[in-house]
């Protein structure tokens, strides 16, 4: 029998259209792709993830909010009884502050780098940052759960704490921090320009657990921060009552991700190509889900598999290497990771 692998969330790319133009785009994102799902096809693929079991949706880009049939497919997600997020530069969500408000959303997340002249340099708009914040204010107003997230690079690490002081003024109830990663546009500028060295996650690590000391909302460490040092139960758990370690990429093990052409790949920050699994256009997303050679690179690796330094830890089999998507970013290769805080203090003497 094979194993199951129950579906919890899916993060789908609506489209790839973005009206912003970051250094920093994993996607590098702008024009939509020239054969993006039409209404029919995404419905199609709501109703098989409602099938499939999946607890949660999330809409991201590009800019989703530039897809014209976005409400209408928010509301089939609704319908099909699944919960429904949104990450957006939030350039739009002034405008369509209503919309969004009647459309049931848990929580939607803006895109924040940092206070103005950080955030819009980034950004590659002048004024970004305010009407972000505009976007943000109209949905507060409105009911909705505001969140914002955050790429940590060179240009905006120093204004963390800058950061932190915006989003409580500005009733934010959640942060997310992440790093930038060498994909897409930011390939060309990570060489000491834009991504973090190993070196320097330590001293990160202990700043992110201060900032959540001092934040009056959740801070969540994503996924491509760690792993195993003095703070991991900190940095994933924040202050919450309960504490929890890393437990390995959730990559095609519970997470799936939907781009907007309809390939499927365990999450949409892998590179194209390097972890597709299909397309829904040629095969069902069940098929593809259920498929027992599908996302092996995730769901059954063995110690052979493991990059050098990942081999010989006590924690390898257990978390895998971290974030597949910084593995392949940065060392090319699945499961060896160069920026783990366990491996970087265990070669500097287990200094801090």
């Amino acid at each position: 029998m094979s194993e199951s692998w129950p579906l919890k969330l899916c993060v789908w790319e609506l489209t790839l259209a973005c009206n912003a133009r970051c250094t920093h785009c994993g996607s590098d994102a702008g024009k939509p792709r020239p054969d993006e799902l039409d209404t029919a096809e995404a419905l199609v693929v709501i109703a098989e993830l409602a099938r499939l079991g999946a607890e949660s949706v999330t809409f991201s880009g590009g800019e989703p909010l530039l897809r014209s049939d976005w409400p209408q497919l928010a509301r089939a997600v609704r319908a099909a009884g699944m919960s429904l997020d949104m990450i957006t530069n939030g350039l739009l969500a002034a405008k369509q502050a209503d919309v969004i408000a009647g459309c049931g959303f848990s929580a939607v997340t803006f895109s924040i780098d940092g206070p103005a002249p950080v955030h819009d340099f980034l950004r590659g708009l002048d004024g970004g940052l305010g009407r972000t914040l505009e976007g943000a204010r109209a949905l507060r107003k409105r009911g909705v759960r505001i969140g914002a997230a955050t790429q940590i690079n060179r240009h905006n690490l120093a204004r963390l704490y800058d950061t932190l002081d915006l989003l409580t003024a500005e009733g934010f109830s959640g942060w997310q921090l992440q790093l930038t990663m060498p994909h897409g546009r930011a390939r060309g500028l990570s060489q000491g320009d834009l991504c973090l060295r190993p070196d320097e996650l330590p001293r990160l690590e202990t700043l992110l657990v201060a900032l959540q000391g001092k934040a009056p909302f959740f801070i969540n460490t994503a996924d491509n921060i760690g792993y195993m040092g003095r703070h991991e139960p900190r940095l994933r758990s924040g202050r919450a009552l309960w504490e929890r370690c890393w437990m390995g990429c959730g990559a095609g093990i519970e997470v799936v991700g939907i781009a907007s052409d309809g390939t499927v790949r365990g999450c949409l920050s892998l590179p194209a190509g390097a972890a597709d699994e299909g397309n829904v256009r040629c095969r069902s997303l069940a098929g593809l889900w259920n498929d027992e050679s599908a996302f092996a690179y995730n769901r059954t690796p063995g110690t052979d598999d493991l990059g050098p330094g990942c081999r010989d830890c006590a924690f390898g089999t257990l978390c895998r290497g971290g974030c597949q998507s910084l593995c392949l970013a940065t060392t090319g290769v699945f499961h060896h990771n160069a920026h783990c805080i366990f491996a970087v203090t265990q070669s500097e003497g287990g200094r801090p």
